[in-house]
């Protein structure tokens, strides 16, 4: 194997490796805005949250 066929499998994993973490970081991104928007809105008044013991998150409850 040469020098250069070497460094391009090096830097094409690399670039893989940057891409899929990248991926993820965003989902989780995602996640954390989004349970802090609802968190928010439930704080304020504009949504109503139970917890459900049963599957350990929270459900909408409907205003009367």
């Amino acid at each position: 194997m040469s020098v250069y066929t070497f460094t391009f499998i090096t830097m094409v994993s690399m670039y893989l490796a940057y891409l899929w973490g990248r991926c993820l970081t965003r989902g989780e991104i995602a996640a954390e805005v989004a349970e802090k928007t609802i968190n928010r809105l439930e704080r304020e008044g504009f949504v109503k949250l139970i917890f459900n013991k049963k599957t350990g998150e929270k459900d909408f409850v409907r205003f009367k």
